[in-house]
């Protein structure tokens, strides 16, 4: 076979020669069809060879592109669960003060009378002794409380101020077995005094005649003949009704109308007694 270019060529022919033959095969390339259709062919079989010299860092860019993805969602999964639970803890926080908003309403709207004084507390903490049936609410002797002021709920008494400190007071249930209040039968106003025997039993009622007429169902409201509890707020429901056997004497209990288990807001009251006490 005769090469192009023999050994003893000048290196200045070879070029020439070279640029030229590499013009004609442009221009023929550009002006005749049967080149371009040469060239598709030849692109079309050597085509392959461009993907298996892609292949390394198309894999490398693809595992990078995975891992990079992997990580993002992994990130964007731990922040949509840190929201979630941000979003969760919120509602809970709106279930609870809307809770708190409905018993304040409540609170607001039980039946007092437009010319009392009134201030609402909360309570700080509940005696865990079970014997011993007081609490502490958050308002004290700065406020105007006194040692014997009502306070009640929105279903009715609750107890009434024990002791008294600068900025808190502690109050007495109406279920301890130190209280006592005068009350009297909606129904028929007969006076009575109920009295406390423990949170987990019902008020005791004392003081009534043998014949009294009284029936379960009968609502308790107070009498006001102590002086220090208004007239007229309920206490407790009449819960049972019995007779001694041995000197037909009634037995009486009653339920508290108000929740003593479940303090959360309540109602101070100044009677008259808070009246004086505060002038004094």
């Amino acid at each position: 076979m005769k090469l192009l270019f023999s050994k003893r060529s000048p290196l200045s022919v070879q070029l020439f020669t070279s640029l030229a033959l590499a013009l004609v095969l442009i221009v023929l390339d550009i002006n005749y069809r049967p080149f371009k259709e040469i060239r598709y062919y030849l692109d079309t079989l050597i085509s392959p060879l461009y993907y298996v010299s892609n292949a390394p860092k198309s894999s490398f860019d693809s595992l990078y592109e995975m891992s990079k993805t992997r990580e993002t969602l992994i990130n964007e999964n731990a922040n949509l669960h840190a929201d979630l639970l941000q979003q969760k803890n919120d509602l809970l926080l709106l279930e609870h003060l809307k809770h708190e908003n409905d018993r304040l309403r409540e609170l607001l709207g039980s039946p007092l009378r437009h010319d009392e004084q009134k201030m609402a507390a909360q309570v700080l903490l509940i005696d865990t002794d079970p014997y011993i049936y007081q609490f502490v609410v958050n308002k004290g002797k700065q406020d105007g409380v006194y040692v014997g002021q009502p306070v009640v709920d929105e279903k009715g008494i609750v107890g009434q101020i024990y002791e008294t400190a600068q900025s808190t007071s502690r109050a007495i249930l109406l279920c301890d077995y130190q209280h006592a209040i005068p009350v009297q039968v909606l129904r028929n106003d007969i006076g009575m005094v109920a009295v406390g025997n423990g949170c987990s039993n019902d008020l005791t009622l004392e003081f009534m005649p043998n014949n009294v007429d009284i029936k379960v169902g009968d609502i308790l409201v107070t009498s006001g003949l102590d002086g220090r509890f208004p007239e007229g707020y309920p206490v407790a429901v009449v819960s049972s009704v019995k007779l001694d056997i041995t000197d037909s004497t009634p037995i009486i209990s009653a339920t508290p109308t108000a929740d003593l288990k479940r303090l959360r807001y309540l109602l101070l009251l100044w009677g008259n007694q808070g009246v004086k006490h505060e002038g004094s």
